[in-house]
């Protein structure tokens, strides 16, 4: 468990799926977006139109210990996170990009992310958003 105010949401062959509450709910779509794509857009764009979410904030990473050979450095990741946002969705479709990663010099794990997030905004669940492309059995840690 993640503890108060957070939950998992998984994305999965086009379904997801949360439990309800009645407080505004937050799905942290978090990824390398290098670069982001149509895909990456629409499952934003689904996440809040199933209503598991009342808003999605996509979180392009910072540096990652996993994939130390980045060619795209963070903030360029942000800036096109932000065209793409920008580009496919009117200005009060509930998507956003955060720049909690963008400017870190260290790796920021999910977990302690998530955390911040919580203690940031106390009156928000947040639920953090994985592709099934997490769920293989070969994945390495």
């Amino acid at each position: 468990a993640l503890g108060t105010g957070l939950a998992l949401l998984v994305v999965a062959k086009g379904k997801v799926s949360l439990a309800e509450t009645k407080r505004k709910r937050v799905a942290i779509y978090g990824g390398t977006f290098d670069p982001p794509t149509n895909s990456h857009m629409t499952c934003a764009s689904e996440i809040v139109n199933s209503g598991c979410a009342d808003e999605v904030w996509i979180v392009p990473c910072g540096p990652r210990p996993d994939k130390p050979h980045l060619k795209t450095s963070a903030m360029d990741r942000y800036c096109m996170c932000q065209i793409a946002v920008n580009s496919c969705f009117a200005p009060a479709f509930p998507v956003k990009v955060l720049d909690i990663e963008a400017y870190r010099d260290t790796a920021f794990y999910t977990y302690d992310m998530l955390c911040e997030l919580r203690d940031t905004y106390p009156d928000i669940d947040f639920s953090f958003v994985i592709g099934s492309d997490w769920l293989d059995e070969g994945r390495s840690p």
